[in-house]
């Protein structure tokens, strides 16, 4: 995907010091991540304006990011299968039992179950991705379909948000190709569904980990 430019209000406005905008890049994973947040930390995006959001296997495996950089990872796994494929079976062996054991109202609860198990199969299969983390935060709904498409593609999305001038901050992603949104107000990603918020620590020593438990 090549780099570009979204704006929901215009470019004398965003770069206007009394309200917060939020820059939305989609990236890359890989080695030039690191230094792009580090770019980002020379330009004035500070450890709490700034977010990085990934996927992995496991959530709790921590990333050689530059200390202070807090990032939210989101499990690539199969959590949850399990339950829902057990619920579809279920479902499916009483749509059998009431087919056989009550004739009479039995096809109409039989299609009932089945439909409900065949829903439930389907679902288990579809991948999250980072749309409860979009809808936690309100983000813009038209932009969220493409972020979240590319990060099923394996692209990684990078939060940063700003009352001061964006341009800085534009020139680091538009110098490498990186394309990205600009939304008119703060967007600050929290760890839902499953996902791990990650700080790293200051002086690299230590990473404290921040599991999502169902709070709101």
């Amino acid at each position: 995907m090549d780099g570009g430019i979204r704006l929901d209000r215009s470019e004398a406005a965003a770069t206007g010091h009394d309200t917060w905008f939020t820059v939305v890049a989609v990236m890359e994973d890989g080695a030039d991540l690191s230094q792009t947040i580090s770019d980002l930390n020379d330009a004035g995006i500070g450890r709490e304006d700034l977010t990085v959001v990934l996927k992995r296997p496991d959530p709790e495996e921590p990333e050689p990011f530059p200390d202070g950089t807090r990032y939210i990872v989101v499990p690539d796994d199969s959590r949850g299968l399990e339950l829902a494929i057990g619920f579809a079976a279920v479902f499916a062996v009483s749509a059998l039992l009431f087919a056989f054991t009550t004739p009479s109202i039995g096809l109409v609860l039989f299609l009932f179950f089945i439909v409900l198990a065949a829903l439930l199969a389907v679902s288990s299969f579809m991948r999250v991705g980072v749309v409860p983390i979009l809808i936690d935060m309100e983000a813009p709904a038209e932009e969220s379909g493409l972020w979240n498409d590319e990060f099923e593609k394996g692209k990684v999305l990078l939060f940063a948000s700003s009352r001061q001038d964006l341009k800085p901050v534009w020139e680091i992603f538009q110098d490498q190709g990186i394309y990205f949104d600009v939304v008119g107000r703060r967007l600050e990603p929290r760890p839902v569904s499953g996902a791990v918020l990650h700080y790293v620590a200051p002086d690299g020593s230590q990473r404290d980990i921040v599991k999502e438990l169902g709070e709101s």
